[in-house]
């Protein structure tokens, strides 16, 4: 197996560094260990995370002390015993017991051996116990402020939540400098074979970021990028004149979507950070993308003068509708960061309003459903200039999405065929 000693190390990290970015954490350890483990360490760690109150709820049923009464670093070897003999099913059940077991401290190994294997023979049991869990907080290891707001929008519930609770699928667009789809479409199915065809998005579904697909995007023929993001481009695409400025841009793969699609477009992508910047200058030049200018500084301040017919504010927020890619958020997001990211981004559309043209657009965008950083802050911003909400509602159901209107912008919901990430996108047209 040779996953559970580095799973436990990755989430051992972590959990004694909740503040830290999970993905970040992950992909930081396994630069240094054997890329044929990678997706089985990867699944473990997200999979224990994901699953974090149900684990519990497990490990109360099933042991005589309850979590607050074992040791750290015992409870986490628990932990990942319980998600890989209940949720994965991956490995030997024997296997998963004998490789924790002789991975643990002497003192542990009687109390692991006889849970884990008292979880093997009750199997079905705890099976039919976590069916019968009708707690949202805990069937699915989520906050009641991501429940609230989620339930505001959904019209199925517990099916948008179990949508977020998956393991995330991938999307890969179509270098177009490089190949055309047809050609892409050859190239991956000489290497994989579980891959579907997202034509109109000149994109691929893979179902992970394998070697193989990694061979791929080293060579530029594709760079990653899920639908919603691309939509943001799509739409930008659609409305833009002549001149964009794509702010808080970093990684640049908006920027770098929409070049693909408007290539006579004048293209800024400003991030506030150099080394944000350094990247995206580094994914330009092996994307042979020469046609984005690039602009160090605070949306809050440009530090330049021009105006320009549409700006992309795609504001810092919570990221509260990637939970798929970044599960630690489903416990981690409260108001206070709600708040903290609402206030930011009400100072960056009040400072880009001066720069947008006369009858130019401002198209806000955030990877949140959450009202307060998406409906609040639009309010507020509706207020610094006249602006009119721009109705794109036949380009969203061209491309197939479920969406929910409100005032000022739309909710990209969850959709099975696209695999979308939950954005807030808001089309604002600048009067007088």
């Amino acid at each position: 197996m040779d996953i559970i000693r580095p799973a436990f190390f990755i989430l051992k990290h972590y959990y004694e560094n909740p503040e830290k970015n999970l993905r970040l954490v992950l992909s930081r350890h396994l630069e240094t260990m054997d890329r044929r483990s990678n997706r089985g360490i990867t699944r473990t760690v997200y999979g224990v995370v994901r699953k974090e109150q149900v684990i519990r709820q497990v490990i109360e049923r099933c042991s005589k002390r309850v979590p607050g009464m074992i040791e750290p670093d015992v409870l986490l070897l628990l932990k990942i015993g319980i998600y890989l003999l209940i949720f994965s099913n991956s490995y030997p059940g024997h296997a998963v017991v004998n490789e924790i077991v002789d991975f643990s401290g002497n003192k542990a190994k009687k109390f692991l051996n006889a849970n884990l294997r008292t979880i093997i023979r009750e199997q079905e049991s705890i099976e039919m116990m976590v069916e019968s869990l009708r707690e949202f907080p805990i069937r699915y290891s989520i906050s009641d402020l991501l429940i609230k707001n989620l339930a505001d929008l959904s019209t199925d519930l517990e099916a948008d939540l179990q949508y977020l609770n998956r393991e995330p699928l991938f999307h890969i667009r179509v270098n177009r400098k490089r190949l055309d789809f047809n050609e892409a479409k050859k190239k991956l199915g000489r290497l994989i074979v579980n891959f579907r065809e997202l034509e109109a998005f000149d994109s691929f579904e893979v179902h992970s970021l394998n070697e193989e697909v990694k061979g791929l995007l080293n060579k530029q023929y594709f760079y990653v990028q899920n639908t919603s993001s691309q939509f943001v481009s799509i739409l930008a695409s659609e409305f833009c004149r002549e001149s964009v400025i794509d702010c808080c841009a970093a990684p640049g793969t908006k920027s770098v979507t929409l070049s693909l699609l408007r290539p006579e477009l004048k293209i800024v992508a400003n991030d506030l950070k150099i080394g944000r910047a350094r990247v995206m200058q580094t994914f330009l030049r092996e994307y042979e993308i020469g046609d984005i200018h690039l602009l160090v500084s605070d949306a809050r301040n440009l530090g330049t003068a021009e105006k320009f017919d549409l700006i992309i504010a795609d504001a810092p927020c919570t990221s509260a509708g990637t939970l798929r890619k970044n599960p630690d958020l489903k416990l981690k997001i409260d108001d206070r960061s709600v708040e903290r990211n609402a206030k930011t981004q009400a100072e960056i559309l009040r400072a880009l309003v001066p720069h947008i043209k006369k009858n130019g657009f401002l198209l806000y965008s955030v990877c949140s459903f959450l009202k307060g950083e998406t409906e609040d802050v639009l309010e507020g911003a509706a207020e610094t200039a006249d602006f009119e909400s721009f109705d794109f509602s036949s380009l969203l159901s061209e491309y197939g999405f479920f969406y929910r209107e409100r005032k000022w912008g739309v909710y990209l919901l969850p959709n099975r065929k696209l695999n979308n990430d939950l954005f807030y996108l808001s089309l604002l047209q600048k009067k007088g």
